[in-house]
């Protein structure tokens, strides 16, 4: 009698080549793009402030605070800027929900010698899922062609992902023991997470934000007003108490959420 033997899940493994952090101006998904370029310019409570061409990966605004630090450590101007804000009519303050890295050149400020110098620390959600684009949660058709962005460690992992759904979470999650499957769909649930406060917000009548205003009218609102950080916000508002933010950022950092969502299929 022959038993089958059961073939083990190939591991992701970076190589630290530093090619994915060489090249991270305007490497927006292309749907993402056009809908970006369609509603962030005004149509909508969030408002981009940087070109689509211009901007480089997301920081949430703990994360920014944390790269204004990171940055004196190791001796570099990382340029952190804001890019994407409310502009809350109610209070008269732009509230920053993400930062961006406006460097001089094409690759991360952090980038030393093909190296991250700021490796060790927790960086950013942005980072720490890579190689995924996304996760397999936020999109309606999720496929070995579209979850992930361009890396050369990659060539085992690819073939070998399920086309079930059930399947593949549970096999990406084997994959990457480096936890960047994990940070992926956190991050996922992090957007989920603003997009639902802001709604509330509204709701309640904490906030009015600037809606359908043309865009450099807007923009000039933004750039002369008194701005404040998202979670900073929340906190003044009453929304949230210093202790239930400072808990809710550590939840985001260890995936609290991410880990409950992915062991339902774990278990499947």
């Amino acid at each position: 009698m022959l038993i089958p033997i059961q073939s083990e899940t190939p591991k992701f493994q970076c190589n630290a080549c530093g090619s994915c952090c060489s090249h991270i101006r305007g490497i927006v998904p292309k749907e993402d793009r056009e809908f970006l370029k369609q509603y962030v310019f005004g149509k909508l409570p969030v408002v981009q402030l940087a070109p689509v061409e211009q901007m480089t990966f997301p920081l949430w605004d703990w994360e920014a605070k944390r790269f204004k630090e990171w940055q004196h450590e190791v001796n570099v101007d990382a340029r952190i800027k804001p890019l994407r804000a409310i502009m809350d009519l109610k209070s008269n303050k732009a509230i920053i929900l993400t930062y961006f890295m406006d460097g001089l050149t094409d690759a991360c400020p952090f980038l030393k010698n093909s190296k991250c110098s700021i490796y060790h620390t927790k960086r950013a959600y942005v980072c720490r899922l890579f190689p995924f684009n996304r996760s397999p949660f936020s999109i309606s058709n999720p496929n070995r062609n579209n979850l992930f962005g361009e890396c050369g460690a990659m060539e085992k992992i690819l073939p070998n992902i399920p086309a079930d759904f059930n399947n593949m979470v549970k096999f990406l999650n084997e994959a990457f023991p480096d936890g960047s499957f994990l940070n992926a769909v956190q991050n996922d649930i992090i957007i989920k997470w603003m997009n639902s406060a802001i709604v509330d917000l509204m709701r309640k009548k904490i906030i009015k934000p600037a809606i359908n205003i043309p865009y450099d009218s807007i923009l000039r609102r933004i750039n002369n007003s008194e701005k404040i950080d998202f979670t900073d916000f929340l906190v003044e508002a009453g929304y949230l108490t210093e202790e239930e933010k400072k808990n809710l950022i550590n939840r985001f950092d260890d995936n609290v959420e991410a880990k409950e969502k992915v062991n339902n299929y774990k278990n499947f």
